[in-house]
């Protein structure tokens, strides 16, 4: 089976899909395949915001005295 027929038959498997699980799955798998960690890691915190908010987080807790 060549590349373009592959391609054909998931493109009509997909648009006639509504299991809401499985679309989502299949997003995911999108997600992966265009992920550029380049630009995720600009997003990124510090380690000093990270220690900020885990400790601010820490301190909000019910438990904690």
């Amino acid at each position: 089976m060549g590349t373009a027929t592959s391609k054909k038959e998931l493109i009509d498997w997909i648009s006639n899909l509504n299991d809401e699980k499985m679309l989502h799955e299949l997003a995911m798998i999108k997600q992966k395949a265009t992920f550029n960690f380049d630009e995720e890691f600009k997003k990124g915190i510090t380690g000093e915001e990270l220690k900020k908010r885990l400790s601010d987080r820490l301190k909000a807790l019910p438990w904690k005295k």
